[in-house]
C-alpha cells in the first residue's frame, strides 16, 4: 500500500524538492501551499505523515498541527522550518511532533525523517 503524505510548504521550490524526495522513496505527496489548503486537503483525504513548514499564509504551522491533532492524535508530522523559535519547538513537540529540521536542511535530513517516521513498528 503506497503511503501518502501531505505537504505543506508555501515555498514552491521546498515544496517540489520534497515532492521529489517523496516520490524517489514511491510515495504519494500532495502539495498544499498554505495551511489553508493543507487543512482542506487533510480533511478530505487520508495521509500517512503531515509535513509541514512553520511560517505560512492563511494559517501558519502551529496552528495547523493543533487542527490536525483535533482530529487525528497519530499521525506522524515532520516540521521543516527556518523560523524555529524555542517557543513554537516547544509547542510543536507538546503536540507531538514526530521530527523538526531546521532550513537549510539537506536531502539526506528529509530522506532520513521520511524513513524515522515511516518505519513500520518492530
Amino acid at each position: 500500500m503506497c503511503k501518502t503524505i501531505l505537504v505543506a510548504e508555501d515555498d514552491l521550490t521546498i515544496s517540489g524538492l520534497i515532492r521529489e524526495i517523496v516520490e524517489r522513496k514511491g510515495f504519494k505527496a500532495v502539495i498544499a501551499h498554505n495551511g489553508a489548503e493543507a487543512y482542506e486537503e487533510f480533511k478530505k483525504n487520508k495521509f500517512d505523515l503531515l509535513i509541514t513548514d512553520l511560517k505560512m499564509p492563511k494559517i501558519d504551522g502551529i496552528d495547523l498541527i493543533k487542527m490536525v491533532r483535533e482530529k487525528d492524535r497519530v499521525i506522524p508530522i515532520v516540521i521543516i522550518t527556518g523560523y524555529g523559535s524555542e517557543k513554537n519547538l516547544v509547542l510543536a513537540k507538546s503536540f507531538g511532533v514526530s521530527k523538526i529540521l531546521m532550513k537549510p536542511c539537506s536531502v539526506l535530513d528529509i530522506s532520513d525523517a521520511l524513513d524515522y517516521t515511516l518505519k513500520p513498528p518492530e
